[in-house]
């Protein structure tokens, strides 16, 4: 297993599987600190007009992938925008509370590869669809902005299965990146884990690969988060285990044609909730 950082620092662990092999499971664990957020959105009173910046923040004032500049998102960043003489931080939340109060949180209406072109028309969706479009009509106000993946902590009377989150952060020359969760309409604090930040979904899903020869593939992904009791917190290592994976000298049998029909429950397992 190789470990490196991308382009866009995030933590990345790559592997090669050569046999055949029909199942692969991987597992992580992880101790991880947070903190609140300062300084506070409305706080950022920084001027809208961002023309000048440090050269990679042009990624993300860029359009692509599933946040598609169309006549639609030019007519809700319309709708939504205060004037642009309000201070930043100011125009964040606006944006954030108009988003809020038109589109319901409703799974199972949008797919892992849904568009804010497809929110747009939809008017609900999952925290994937908020971010994405939070991120559109940010970018619409030359403001830069990323997309964050991760995961929120909420303490159940007993272990259980959590999801993972996305947010967003933007961009202000007087702070560096600050986080906005559009799906909630507030700011992040300490219970937001980030894994992971892109321009969008399609730079930090949970995995991606690539296949040689006729195969289907399925998503399984399950999380549990609970705040450690450890006093004091251990020192961080990084520790890389092996993958037990039960691999063939020759392919099981296969279907001659490959099945590209993807179940309801696998798409929801690709998309963050």
């Amino acid at each position: 297993m190789h470990r490196y950082v991308d382009w866009n620092d995030n933590v990345t662990h790559h592997f090669t599987i050569t046999r055949f092999h029909d199942r692969i499971e991987v597992g992580s664990r992880s101790l991880v600190g947070t903190h609140p957020v300062a300084p506070p959105i409305t706080a950022v009173s920084d001027a809208i007009a961002l023309h000048e910046g440090p050269y990679p923040l042009l990624d993300f004032l860029a359009f692509g992938g599933p946040v598609q500049l169309t006549p639609a998102l030019r007519a809700a960043h319309k709708a939504a925008a205060p004037p642009r003489r309000a201070p930043l931080g100011e125009h964040v939340l606006a944006l954030g509370q108009w988003l809020a109060g038109r589109f319901e949180y409703q799974k199972d209406v949008t797919k892992f590869d849904s568009t804010t072109e497809d929110f747009l028309r939809i008017g609900a969706g999952v925290c994937q669809d908020f971010a994405h479009l939070m991120l559109g009509l940010l970018r619409l106000s030359q403001i830069p902005c990323r997309y964050v993946s991760g995961y929120l902590h909420v303490d159940h009377p007993r272990q259980a299965p959590a999801q993972s989150h996305a947010w967003v952060e933007f961009w202000a020359p007087s702070h560096g990146w600050i986080p906005f969760d559009p799906t909630h309409d507030r700011a992040p604090d300490e219970r937001y884990v980030v894994v992971g930040h892109g321009r969008h979904y399609d730079d930090v899903p949970p995995n991606r690969g690539i296949y040689r020869g006729i195969a289907r593939e399925a998503l399984r992904a399950e999380v549990v988060t609970q705040v450690s009791t450890a006093k004091p917190v251990p020192q961080l290592t990084t520790e890389t285990r092996p993958i037990p994976l039960q691999t063939y000298r020759e392919a099981p049998g296969r279907r001659d044609e490959r099945d590209t029909s993807l179940p309801v429950e696998d798409e929801q397992q690709q998309q963050q909730q």
